[in-house]
């Protein structure tokens, strides 16, 4: 199990949502480079991005400053926010992100989620954000009337096996993980996925250790880092105890 420090960039800047609402922004640093190279420096050897800006116009306003993180760090490098085409997909791999996370395509735009796959499907995974078990999209500002398990179950028929979720109603509010659901989630998916949403102390790393062999591979953490909760160092000692529970 991996530790994935977040930075949401928004404007330029690291930020961080409650509950996914731009209108609740906490900015915490204007240098996401000095933040993920920080990051690095403690030995996470993984960064988790969402361009917020983009999640929500479907552009990529912060490509620039992915393409320094991706380039001017070792950090295996994930991207999601606003991929909704080829063209900006082929734009964050050419910036040197490894991982693309497909969010409001996978409900918009199958299409484009067949294509990106059969071109890319060593780089493309799931990002399904839900509220009250509903996928929402559209930077999650857009409730849909998909429920989160049955979007998961397709997943595997459309050659995707690698999942982000996340739980909209913690993310942000350091409340704790529902480890459980994350479990019940990986069994519909057939594959590990990645739990994200309201990782609140070092227990919730260790609760989603202690699910059946094979349910989690990643674990997205970002204001419990920044406020101090716990360090990039115990988040990374943490993943491997749980790791080797299993």
């Amino acid at each position: 199990m991996k530790i994935f420090p977040a930075i949401d960039l928004y404007e330029g800047k690291a930020v961080r949502l409650l509950k996914g609402d731009y209108e609740q922004m906490t900015i915490y640093s204007e240098q996401p480079l000095a933040v993920a190279r920080a990051f690095e420096a403690a030995g996470a050897d993984c960064l988790h991005l969402v361009d917020l800006e983009g999640a929500r116009l479907g552009t990529t306003p912060n490509l620039a400053l992915v393409t320094r993180l991706a380039q001017e760090t070792s950090l295996f490098t994930e991207i999601g926010g606003g991929i909704r085409s080829m063209e900006t997909l082929e734009r964050y791999l050419d910036a040197g992100a490894t991982r693309l996370v497909l969010g409001s395509a996978l409900v918009r735009d199958p299409a484009f989620c067949e294509a990106a796959v059969a071109a890319h499907a060593d780089n493309v995974v799931a990002g399904i954000g839900a509220k009250d078990g509903m996928v929402a999209i559209e930077g999650w500002r857009e409730g849909t009337s998909t429920p989160a398990v049955d979007l998961v179950a397709e997943l595997k028929d459309r050659g995707i096996h690698e999942l982000v979720y996340t739980d909209i109603a913690r993310d942000g509010m350091q409340t704790g993980i529902d480890a459980a659901a994350y479990g019940r989630l990986a069994q519909v998916a057939g594959f590990p996925i990645t739990a994200s949403g309201g990782v609140a102390t070092l227990a919730d790393i260790y609760a989603l250790g202690e699910l059946p062999a094979g349910s989690i591979d990643g674990v997205i953490t970002g204001r419990a880092i920044y406020e101090g909760a716990f360090t990039v160092e115990d988040g990374i000692a943490a993943c491997e105890e749980a790791s080797a529970r299993c």
